[in-house]
């Protein structure tokens, strides 16, 4: 019977494919366009986020969720941009998985538990990757702006030479930095213009959290309060330039790394495809000699 089901689906969606060619049909990324420019979902869309939602809702009074852990996954969050509280999105994960999970008990009465435990088990690693996403996006996100610091500490350097304005050489720099600094250096510029100046360059240090762009707010600062600081932004310079070529030359080694396996793997099959006809034929040759 359920052989039978699969089979005519399989038929099924066969001849909806082949419709699709010969009445030149919309693909599926097409419509989703469309309704994306025009504010519209799917029913089944908006029907699953409301499901999503309400259970998230009911999960949200009773997830636990500690200061420290809601803080860290909150400035992730405010990295990327994500307009949603910490303990929201982290009810919303949940409720995804526990749905999921939920989903495959669809499986037993049609006797294939299997496929049960493999929902459970794909519901379990959606959870924990849905968080390890975000953080991949955001070292993703601190690997362009660490690449970038040798550049803006070079640059600080000549700009420190005529005047100490750091908002305007923020400004001037943003118009030439990538995209993930230039979206730091906005949010850093208008903090800086509206409030204090130490406590922006601080809080542009606690948003991104790395340990070259800590020195360098720290150099800044004491540009603020009037310290010369060349001597260190030139030592700073320096050192970020030795761990930019000591990151570059860990990718080299990666790549010749790959290319010696894939080589080995190679020769071991070129091995195997001469041996197997010569061990063949001296199994022939010695069949036919009796033994």
């Amino acid at each position: 019977m359920l052989t039978s089901s699969l089979t005519g689906l399989l038929l099924a969606w066969g001849a909806f494919l082949i419709l699709k060619q010969l009445l030149l049909l919309p693909d599926l990324g097409t419509l989703q366009a469309i309704r994306q420019l025009s504010g519209q979902k799917r029913l089944f869309v908006a029907m699953t986020e409301q499901i999503v939602a309400f259970f998230a809702r009911l999960l949200s009074r009773f997830l636990p969720l500690g200061n420290y852990r809601q803080k860290q996954l909150q400035a992730i969050l405010d990295r990327l941009q994500i307009k949603q509280p910490a303990h929201q999105f982290t009810a919303n994960v949940l409720a995804k998985s526990i749905l999921l999970g939920c989903l495959g008990l669809v499986f037993i009465p049609l006797g294939t538990p299997v496929l049960s435990l493999l929902t459970a088990v794909a519901a379990i690693l959606t959870y924990f990757h849905s968080f390890q996403a975000i953080r991949q996006q955001v070292g993703k996100l601190n690997s362009q702006i660490e690449s970038e610091l040798p550049r803006l500490v070079e640059s600080l350097i000549y700009a420190m030479q005529d005047k100490r304005d750091l908002i305007s050489f923020f400004e001037q720099y943003q118009r030439i930095a990538g995209r993930s600094l230039a979206n730091e250096l906005d949010r850093l510029i208008m903090a800086m213009k509206i409030g204090n100046h130490e406590m922006a360059l601080r809080q542009f240090e606690a948003r991104i959290s790395l340990p070259q762009l800590s020195a360098l707010v720290s150099i800044l600062c004491g540009v603020h309060q009037g310290v010369d600081q060349k001597t260190s932004l030139l030592i700073l310079e320096q050192e970020l330039r030795t761990r930019q070529r000591e990151n570059l030359r860990r990718e080299s080694e990666k790549k010749p790394g790959r290319i010696k396996v894939a080589s080995f793997i190679l020769t071991v099959l070129l091995i195997v495809m001469f041996m197997v006809p010569l061990i063949m034929m001296i199994i022939r040759n010695l069949q036919t000699a009796g033994f």
